[in-house]
């Protein structure tokens, strides 16, 4: 509450009205008193002088507090924030995790004892009904593109390829892609083991969607990819030297939009930079939590 009546345009009021007073006595004191010695200053002047001086520095001193105090109470703010983010990301893909486990457990199973009923079915009716084995064989094409499916969506839960590490599946990504494109790969990573644990999953279907955005629409020679820790920052960076977007500001793909949210969510950024035949560049930007203690002995 003090801090609240105690600023500039106060403070320059208090001043003022001290001044207007100091100088009130000190003319009175001329009045009624004895004449001093030509250029002596008068008692009262050194004292006023020095209460101002004394007043001018308590509050010059108060102004530095209230701004230390705001700054770490931004910063205590930002922390929290950060906190709260990184339990949600955290929280999110426990879930995710939860969901794959269960998905496999209980109907990765119940469909692979599908599958091995219906390849006992076909063996027994193997040659003995035409019709029902051609039937059995759709039944059977079925069973296995659900799985196949069932696959897909427990790996985009959670990457397989993640258990070695971000870097390892990002290596692994670019080699598939050199392999089935031709396109050649670069990459540069500077991050630790932490980086990649909070925010792995989410980088690795960023570099899956914009390596599969390249293959299909760039007509690119070349990708580079980096991925850099900056302080509480962990940014990537994919580019190729394809036709670019077209458009201005570029168009997002379905793809690329669900990126955006799913790079949002996580309290980060995602932009594109992209000019006709000059290639288009991919950032991302997330944070990463931070220590309030840390933070605070750093500030």
């Amino acid at each position: 509450m003090m801090q609240r009546w105690l600023r500039l345009p106060y403070r320059l009021s208090i001043l003022a009205c001290l001044a207007a007073s100091a100088l009130a006595t000190l003319h009175a004191g001329y009045a009624a008193g004895p004449k001093l010695p030509a250029g002596a200053p008068s008692p009262l002047m050194l004292a006023c002088a020095i209460l101002l001086g004394a007043l001018a520095l308590l509050l010059w001193r108060q102004h530095r507090l209230a701004l230390r105090l705001q700054a770490l109470e931004q910063l205590r703010e930002e922390a929290e924030q950060a906190r709260l983010t990184s339990g949600q990301q955290q929280a999110r893909e426990q879930e995710r995790l939860r969901i794959g486990r269960d998905i496999h457990d209980d109907l990765g199973q119940h469909l692979l004892t599908l599958k091995i009923d219906l390849s006992m079915l076909q063996t027994s009716t193997h040659d003995a009904a035409p019709q029902l084995e051609q039937q059995l064989a759709v039944i059977a094409r079925n069973v296995d593109l659900t799985i196949a499916a069932l696959r897909c969506v427990i790996h985009d839960l959670r990457p397989p390829a993640l258990d070695a590490g971000l870097q390892a599946a990002c290596d692994e990504l670019l080699a598939d892609f050199t392999r089935t494109t031709g396109i050649g790969c670069g990459c540069d990573y500077q991050l630790d083991a932490a980086a990649g644990r909070t925010h792995g999953a989410l980088l690795y279907h960023v570099v899956q969607e914009a390596l599969a955005n390249i293959a299909r629409h760039a007509r690119a020679t070349h990708v580079q990819l980096c991925l850099q820790q900056t302080g509480a920052t962990v940014a990537c960076r994919i580019s190729d030297d394809g036709i670019g977007l077209s458009g201005s500001p570029p168009r997002l793909g379905c793809g690329l939009s669900g990126m955006h949210e799913r790079v949002a969510a996580a309290g980060g950024s995602l932009h594109i930079d992209s000019r006709s035949g000059a290639g288009t560049t991919l950032r991302v930007s997330l944070p990463l939590p931070v220590c309030h203690d840390e933070a605070m002995v750093h500030h």
